[in-house]
């Protein structure tokens, strides 16, 4: 039967890597084992797909979803594109710190990668280039930022880790933050380093009065949108609602801000802001379906038990476990979006690390950052080639500062990650007295 799942998995790989929909191919995977494998009936199966997709918990990521859309059509991120070069883009290489400071913010609010690449990157990346930065460059940044997505609330990635595996999504809200920060600093810092040469045009400068009075306007602009986040986690670690519940909140805040404060809202936007939202849940909901089936199968076949063995076989260190379990990830990612690799490599993977210690709230957090990385890695890297769509570029002019700040930036944070347990277990310790 190892020989099956190995076809198994390698026709799954194989139907993505040629471009066909995520969703197809775990319906093509459970397909295969279903007409390959003995399992008599496989009525059993669509009760099991069905039983996850009825779960209440799923119902946060639409919404969640739908109010980051309403936000991005609403004109939110145009606000705090300028907030942030009020506050930081004024010395040389100021831009690129607004980046990452506007894609960290945004990517907490949308909740999503590709939405933050979308609605910021094609903001930011032509206006980087007319200040003298190089396209390849800014593009890249953007790439590499948008995935701080994964690591702030209200984190889609963790809703869909926490639901899969049974796990506190308060906690996992929670537990990528200190390393999202870290990500933060190490690519403000290489910014940096590697604006430095480039022929950047500096503002001029101006009085300080002037500086604090258009920090103070341009804060007063954003500052309604800013409150979304606080809003949805004051909702939550104040327990007033659930997760889900606050999802709903979230839309409740978004659409009046929308159409009244900032009055990006109209029919025509809301329309389009709803019809995007409920075509991406509408692909992720499919997606679960099929995927939760694929997951009973390798189930019934001890996947996860055979996977530890497969790899107490090499080491049975616990180092080296973690190592190759990242490897894998990491692999996962450059071909999988964030929602499909947690979908596959969650319910297979848990067990393992469970069986060497870790925990699963930190595993969560090593699974966000493993991903993220895996979406902006060559050559398959699907965020940076989006990235690349947006800022009208091509990968070899990206290559050089991605593969920096996957090193320098990505790397660092994912070992800390890994084998540091309090970096990710602190803050559910303190804010919610997390016993794991």
């Amino acid at each position: 039967m190892i020989s099956v799942l190995l076809a198994d998995v390698a026709i799954l790989m194989v139907l993505m890597v040629i471009g066909v929909p995520v969703a197809l191919c775990f319906a093509a995977a459970v397909l295969f084992l279903v007409l390959v494998g003995d399992y008599g009936s496989a009525t059993f199966l669509v009760p099991a797909g069905l039983g996850k997709i009825s779960s209440i918990v799923l119902v946060a990521i639409p919404l969640y979803i739908l109010a980051g859309n309403l936000m991005i059509h609403g004109g939110l991120a145009g606000r705090l594109v300028d907030l942030a070069e009020s506050l930081v883009g004024r010395f040389r290489g100021g831009m690129g710190i607004v980046v990452v400071l506007t894609m960290a913010v945004f990517g907490a609010i949308s909740g999503m990668a590709s939405s933050a690449v979308a609605a910021v990157g094609s903001i930011l990346i032509p206006r980087m280039v007319e200040l003298g930065y190089d396209r390849g460059y800014a593009t890249s940044l953007v790439a590499c930022s948008s995935v701080l997505a994964l690591l702030f609330p209200p984190s889609a990635s963790m809703i869909l880790y926490g639901w899969v595996t049974n796990t506190s999504i308060t906690a996992l809200f929670l537990a990528p933050i200190v390393p999202g920060l870290i990500l933060v600093v190490l690519y403000c810092a290489v910014n940096q380093f590697l604006t430095r040469r480039m022929p950047i045009i500096v503002p001029a400068s101006v009085p300080a009065r002037e500086v604090v009075a258009d920090v103070a306007n341009k804060t007063k602009r954003a500052s309604v949108g800013l409150l979304l986040p606080i809003v949805i986690l004051g909702c939550i670690y104040g327990g007033i609602t659930t997760p889900t519940e606050a999802a709903s909140v979230a839309v409740a805040f978004a659409i009046p801000v929308g159409f009244f404060v900032y009055k990006g809202l109209n029919r025509r936007t809301f329309y389009q802001a709803v019809w995007e939202a409920g075509a991406t849940s509408g692909l992720l909901i499919l997606l679960i379906f099929f995927a939760a089936m694929l997951a009973r199968l390798f189930t019934m076949e001890n996947v996860p038990q055979t996977i530890l063995e497969a790899l107490l076989a090499i080491t049975e260190s616990k180092i080296g476990l973690l190592l190759l379990i990242n490897l894998f990830l990491i692999i996962v990612g450059m071909f999988l979006d964030d929602a499909s690799g947690i979908l596959l490599a969650g319910p297979m993977l848990l067990p393992v690390v469970q069986e060497i210690g870790v925990d699963p709230v930190q595993f969560g957090a090593i699974m966000g950052v493993s991903l993220g990385m895996g979406l902006i890695t060559p050559p398959t890297a699907p965020i940076l080639y989006f990235a690349g769509m947006i800022g009208k570029t091509t990968l070899p002019l990206m290559l050089k500062p991605t593969m920096t700040f996957i090193v320098i930036c990505y790397l660092p944070v994912l070992f800390l990650t890994t084998f540091i347990p309090a970096l990710s277990l602190a803050l559910p310790r303190l804010v919610l007295g997390y016993g794991g």
